[in-house]
């Protein structure tokens, strides 16, 4: 798909006689994008999937991704929807849902806990009482005809355990008591069916950690995103003299994000959790289900580039590079997919390393070395994992294919001999744990 030649190659270069070697491409497979970005959907519409905004907004970001030959995913609340006590005008469901709110909505007198959460004083925050049967059949006839101009819905909150929650537990004997003998989240399990039954095969369902209620989520979706299950990032009191900029707060990468102390995490805690939705999927997927969406977060690296007049060093951004590459080496070690988001600058997170065709996955799982992951595929192989010192790595496998095979991390071709690869392995500081951050790499072979 994209023409990507490189020439260095480890150890036995090329004579100059023969063709540069490249390796082989494809569409990334998941992204998401902002609407509002000129430049979006120039990079989103190297992928096969992407959530583009709204659903119910206007639909000229969609069909530009669609003109690429992307598939565009809408955005929807799952459980919920508002209404406009600002003198907005509510969809035709919305306002059917408010005018018969005493058996449509679990909270029919309130409270609005997210538009209070949220600081919004232009909404009430109605939630959808998805046993009720009309309710459920308007819901599903809504989003089947929001479709139109859609391949898919992405629905945020997907598994419904919000319920769950102290904010929404009037809610949720609310729904107790109208349904004696019935629970929340198996209405949930119900609207995915019918919703699912509804649409053409074509059309797209994507939940939102529906792995939270698997057994009514996964047997109805095309996917189901995980977020932070490999890295976030947020605001951990940094402050840089950025250029251009001046003195402005920054966001840190966290490379634990599911470690109960983020600060002190382990990656072994990394891998459990991929094992868990391993077996999760195996257990409840249906027969439709791609996988899981391996959706982080990251912040840039920063990079010291010169200093003020008094001393002090001034920073740009850069790709986080390391960040990158782990989420999505995590996510391929079960067959999955990734991708990772840069909130300080969208531009920052656009690496090529989404495109390399690994082909299929070899073997039934990843192989588990204890501190680092191995999962080897028909046109390559990639790695996870930490390492509290630079290491020389030496990899052998009968599923090394003798031969060059291009290392996407360092840019430069490497050399297997006799099944077998070693590769230097410098990880890099991690501010947030004071130690060294887990790494991963992916590696390709030439077409």
């Amino acid at each position: 798909m994209f023409a990507l030649s490189l020439v260095a190659c480890d150890q036995s270069p090329a004579p100059s006689t023969e063709p540069p070697l490249s390796y082989p491409t494809t569409r990334g497979v998941y992204a998401t994008a902002d609407p509002g970005d000129p430049t979006a959907a120039d990079w989103a519409g190297h992928f096969l999937v992407v959530e583009g905004g709204d659903l119910f907004g206007p639909g000229d970001f969609r069909a530009a991704l669609r003109d690429r030959g992307t598939r565009a995913l809408g955005y929807v609340w799952m459980p919920a929807g508002y209404h406009y006590t600002d003198g907005g005008e509510d969809r035709p469901f919305m306002q059917w849902v408010v005018d018969h709110r005493d058996r449509a909505t679990l909270n029919p007198d309130g409270p609005y806990p997210h538009c209070k959460a949220m600081g919004y004083d232009w909404c009430q925050d109605y939630y959808f009482d998805l046993a009720d049967a009309e309710t459920r059949a308007r819901r599903v006839d809504e989003l089947k005809k929001a479709l139109a101009d859609a391949d898919g819905v992405f629905f945020d909150w997907g598994p419904g355990v919000y319920i769950r929650e102290d904010a929404y537990a009037d809610m949720k004997r609310t729904f107790e008591d109208r349904h004696p003998g019935k629970t929340y989240l198996a209405a949930v399990g119900g609207f995915y069916r019918d919703l699912r039954a509804a649409l053409p095969e074509a059309k797209l369902i994507v939940s939102n950690q529906g792995f939270r209620n698997p057994e009514n989520v996964l047997p109805h979706v095309d996917y189901d995103m995980t977020e932070s299950y490999a890295t976030d990032e947020d605001d951990l009191g940094r402050r840089l003299y950025l250029k251009g900029q001046g003195e402005k707060d920054v966001p840190s990468t966290i490379y634990y994000p599911v470690s109960d102390d983020f600060r002190q995490g382990q990656i072994t805690d990394t891998f459990y959790y991929l094992d868990y939705l391993a077996e999760l999927e195996k257990e409840y997927a249906g027969p439709r289900f791609k996988g899981y969406i391996y959706m982080n977060y990251a912040a840039p690296d920063f990079e010291a580039v010169g200093q003020t007049a008094d001393g002090t060093p001034i920073y740009v951004a850069r790709p986080p590079k390391n960040a990158i590459f782990y989420g999505y080496a995590i996510a391929r070690l079960k067959g999955w997919t990734a991708y990772t988001e840069v909130p300080f600058d969208h531009r920052l997170e656009r690496l090529d390393l989404y495109f390399a065709d690994l082909g299929r996955p070899l073997g039934d799982h990843d192989e588990d070395h204890g501190a680092y992951r191995l999962r080897f595929y028909s046109q390559g192989f990639v790695l996870a994992g930490a390492w509290d010192h630079p290491t020389e790595l030496r990899i052998q496998s009968p599923h090394l294919q003798d031969g060059p095979v291009f290392d996407l991390y360092e840019k430069r071709w490497r050399r297997v001999r006799n099944h077998a690869l070693t590769i230097a392995l410098r990880p890099v500081p991690d501010p947030v744990t004071g130690g060294l951050a887990p790494l991963g790499r992916v590696f390709v072979y030439p077409r």
